[in-house]
């Protein structure tokens, strides 16, 4: 997930040549160790600064390009540096003030930025410099187009009373979004089972365990929530701790999903758009949300032909386990266990087994030497990190020809209390082109929670995050690799429906035979890869209820673009509807799954995206495919086209770039197995695999 926040600003592309003969700009040094007052005092002297600059830039006469647009991003790429720490210690920081402080930061300067633009003032210097017509090109045009497009999204043409309405509405979506989230982060709920219920979990994960007595405390982050739901046996249990998953947020955050919603449309019909996904989906590939309910409908009814008898595989799974007691039913505390009992019963693929294949130093050790060589990069730890926590490493990049440092990023991994929940890559500096005409170098962090090591234990990671690990390490590549001149464009300020595309591209490396080899070992014999005929059979077992696999996400999107194209009088009727009707798993009841779904308040009318993505990153990763998984040459196209040129222009004109055609959808059609066409295979793609053998 690229995590962004209510105010990312979407860069432009710098010609190599462009860049001869300036200075390289210093990394910005970023201070972690930082008090809550610390936090606080520098979010109001970074707005107050950026203040007085709004107010000079808004009293310029006769403005050029350079003094209205190029200074309006100067400005905002400064606020967002000298505020990147605090908003950033909002998600990852140990200390719960220090936390709230960020919150609070991040709440005041979302604001701000939705009052400076609808600002009149500003909007007539922008104005009057876009009708001097100065002959602008490319990424310049661009960034005039844009920025008098964002000005008039504020309601800049609206009546003045019209403008403060919609400016104090975005503000308190600011407020509502940020406590949503920060329910569902602060989430401290956990479930107790005895030994027995506890039946059929890893050793691994019980000897971990806390315990009250003489049962087990299983909480709801993800390294206990996932394996507890892969492997417990007891369904009673299961559903036990599915609910308490599923009642994160509860019915404060239902309440204000609710508001959000309601000031959401409230917001896009005062702009004069039909709903809220006409606004969002205005600045989006896919153009209109008629676009995304006939791409989720043209898919949802390929994918049904596939995931009926998928579904009527794992019933018969559950009926074999519960006999008569068997409802026939397969409900969401099932799925994941009857998938994991499938892959292990008819596919010889036992996820725990696996994971003593996959070493966390293991992974990303080798996860990095392949980037490395696919993109051309080199990368070398910084010691001492001096980030925010001890766990934390900081690494830099270079290009391997030419030795030039592009950026930095951080690895936070380890789960701890108060930390962002999920995987993330975080963007804490954009690059862009300095006043002085040097290039300010990228500082990203990719945040994950996997099993802490122990004394007796590596750390171990499921394929599965494997995977995870791989795609959210794609959107750090995106991030410090840029080259856009401009923080509008910089890294993954692209359009949000193209920007989990690359990402999602590098997830293919985890199934190609040479790939898996070379990324496992097994943690008592580092030496000791995963056998061939284990990694034939997960390959071979890839698309096992992909169907459903694939209808779970057409059902998360389908409900976001319905919530936010239709009025709405039950959030959570309407989630069990749709989640029967598309997915074919029914909700359990008295839950309430959308209080924690935190995609709506930052991909709000935009889950569509996941999927309409990856259309595009099976056409990209065609080309690696044909011409070898780790070729070079492969990856500075990719670089050049896609992960440097970040929003400089049009996400098609850039994958038409890198492809050397028009996309289409047989690339991934194939890969999810819905077409017969199988996926090209180079002899260039089997030689380099050879090589890593």
């Amino acid at each position: 997930m690229q995590r962004m926040s209510p105010r990312s600003l979407p860069v432009l592309l710098l010609a190599a040549a462009a860049m001869t003969g300036r200075a390289e700009a210093a990394f910005r040094k970023l201070d972690w160790s930082v008090s809550a007052a610390a936090v606080t005092q520098a979010c109001a002297d970074a707005k107050a600064k950026a203040e007085d600059r709004l107010q000079a830039l808004a009293k310029v006469k006769d403005p050029t390009f350079r003094a209205a647009f190029v200074e309006f991003q100067d400005i905002q790429g400064d606020l967002d540096e000298e505020t990147s720490v605090p908003l950033f210690l909002r998600h990852v920081s140990s200390d719960k003030a220090v936390r709230d402080a960020g919150l609070a930061c991040d709440n005041d300067i979302s604001k701000y930025y939705v009052e400076v633009f609808t600002r009149p003032e500003l909007y007539s210097v922008m104005r009057a410099a876009a009708d001097r017509a100065e002959p602008v090109s490319g990424e310049d045009a661009r960034l005039v187009e844009k920025t008098i497009l964002d000005f008039k999204r504020s309601g800049l043409d609206l009546p003045p009373a019209d403008r403060e309405k919609l400016k104090a509405i975005r503000q308190r979506i600011v407020e509502l979004s940020n406590q949503f989230e920060t329910e569902v982060a602060e989430t401290k709920d956990f479930a107790l089972f005895t030994r027995e219920q506890m039946r059929g979990v890893p050793a691994d994960m019980l000897a971990r365990l806390e315990k009250e007595g003489d049962r087990f405390k299983v909480t709801l982050d993800y390294p206990d929530y996932m394996p507890f739901m892969d492997n417990a046996e007891d369904p009673g249990a299961r559903r036990t701790l599915e609910s308490k998953f599923n009642l994160r947020g509860g019915e404060k955050n239902k309440k204000t999903l609710a508001q959000v919603l309601k000031l959401r449309d409230e917001a896009a019909k005062l702009l004069g758009y039909r709903n809220h996904a006409e606004y969002v989906l205005e600045e989006r590939m896919a153009g209109r949300p008629e676009a995304v309910f006939a791409f989720e409908s043209r898919l949802r009814d390929k994918l049904k032909l596939k995931a009926g008898p998928e579904l009527k595989t794992l019933l018969e799974l559950k009926k074999a386990d519960e006999g008569k007691k068997s409802d026939g039913i397969l409900h969401v505390y099932d799925w994941r266990y009857y998938h994991n009992k499938l892959m292990r019963t008819r596919y010889s693929v036992d996820k725990q087994a696996l994971r003593e294949y996959f070493p966390t130093d293991r992974v990303i050790e080798q996860m990095l030497g392949i980037y490395q060589e696919a993109l051309g990069v080199r990368f070398a730890e910084v010691t001492p990190a001096e980030a925010w926590h001890p766990d934390v490493k900081l690494f830099e990049v270079r290009d391997s020809r030419t030795g030039v440092a592009y950026g930095r990023f951080y690895m936070d991994l380890y789960p701890r209390e108060g930390k962002y929940k999920h995987a993330a890559a975080f963007s804490l500096v954009r690059g862009r082109l300095l006043p002085d005409g040097s290039y300010r170098k990228s500082i990203s962090s990719i945040v994950a929670n996997f099993d802490k090591p122990t004394p007796e234990m590596p750390s171990l990671i499921p394929h599965d995050e494997v995977e995870t690990l791989f795609h959210e390490f794609g959107h750090i590549m995106h991030q410090v690799l840029t080259r856009a001149k401009y923080p509008r464009f910089s890294g993954t300020a692209v359009a949000r429906d193209f920007v989990e595309a690359p990402s999602q591209m590098f997830e293919n490396w985890v199934w190609k035979e040479g790939i898996l080899e070379r990324v496992s070992g097994h943690y008592k014999d580092r030496s000791k890869k995963l056998p061939k005929e284990l990694i034939a059979k997960m390959i071979a077992a890839k698309n096992v209820d992909a169907g459903l696999k694939y209808l779970r996400q057409n059902f998360f999107g389908t409900y976001d673009m319905t919530l936010h194209t239709q009025a709405v009088e039950d959030t959570t009727e309407l989630y069990a509807k749709l989640q029967k009707d598309v997915s074919l798993v029914e909700m359990t009841p008295g839950t309430l799954p959308e209080a924690s779904f935190t995609h709506l308040m930052g991909y709000d009318a935009g889950y569509y995206g996941y999927l309409w993505a990856e259309v595009f990153a099976q056409d990209m990763f065609s080309r690696f495919q044909n011409e070898g998984l780790t070729n070079e040459k492969v990856g500075r196209d990719l670089r050049k086209w896609i992960l440097e040129a970040g929003g400089s222009r049009e996400e098609s004109e850039s994958l038409k770039g890198f492809l050397g055609r028009e996309p289409d959808e047989d690339a991934f059609m194939a890969d999810i197995g819905l077409t017969s066409k199988p996926a090209a295979e180079g002899k260039k793609s089997s030689k380099s695999e050879a090589k890593k053998k």
